[in-house]
């Protein structure tokens, strides 16, 4: 049981992966393959990182 949740999981995580990546600005492909690589571990990495072109603050 806790295998095949693991797979569904992994496999869920890459279409996630690649939409958080394009909204945070990042190549969504590469992200899509980082997702089928680590699996649910690339959504929580695209989350720490954050946008990718964030404007310098003017302070």
């Amino acid at each position: 049981m806790g295998f095949w949740l693991f797979v569904i999981v992994s496999i869920g995580s890459i279409p996630l992966a690649g939409a958080m990546a394009r909204e945070r600005n990042r190549p969504s492909r590469r992200w899509l393959w980082i997702a089928v690589a680590v699996g649910p571990l690339a959504p929580l990495a695209l989350l720490i990182l954050g946008d990718a072109k964030r404007p310098a603050s003017a302070n």
